[in-house]
């Protein structure tokens, strides 16, 4: 005879509750690369730009401190931008430069203007790798965004 081994429904008819999970974080509670962050265009780097427009960035590397070095994405083609075929149906571009420093000149951070997106809407590890690629090393602005990296690495330059 088979035991029904199924819980019994819980007297206030609520949903079992689910487990917190760690959000798609590493074991070291870092933020993984490909992830992706929302922010405002007016926080990133040090342009001044009084555009309010919501905008996606990818995690491209992380130090030691949980500082975030990103990339910028954008819905359009343009200058100085990339289309990346296998995220979001090729709907998405990524701009050809990389920010290390918020608009006060702080690391970026996950925090009130660097919200982070949930694990679903990550960028693969090949798009990340292929993002790098261009970024530091087949655009125009590669020479000041490997001058940012080495400084995001703490090499002296």
């Amino acid at each position: 005879m088979a035991r029904n081994t199924r819980k019994p429904p819980r007297k206030n008819g609520a949903a079992t509750p689910k487990k917190k999970v760690n959000q798609g974080r590493t074991a070291s509670g870092r933020v993984p690369q490909g992830r992706t962050l929302k922010t405002q265009d007016n926080y990133l780097g040090g342009k001044k730009t009084t555009s309010k427009k919501e905008r996606p960035v990818v995690v491209i590397e992380t130090n030691a401190n949980n500082d975030l070095a990103v990339v910028p994405m954008s819905s359009r083609k343009g200058k100085d931008r990339t289309r990346l075929k296998n995220y979001q149906q090729g709907q998405s571009y990524f701009k050809h430069y990389v920010e290390i420093m918020d608009d006060e000149g702080n690391p970026i951070r996950v925090n009130a203007k660097f919200k982070e997106n949930h694990p679903n809407m990550d960028v693969s590890r090949e798009d990340v790798k292929k993002i790098k690629d261009k970024v530091l090393g087949n655009s125009k602005p590669a020479p000041e965004n490997r001058k940012k990296m080495d400084k995001f690495r703490g090499k002296k330059g």
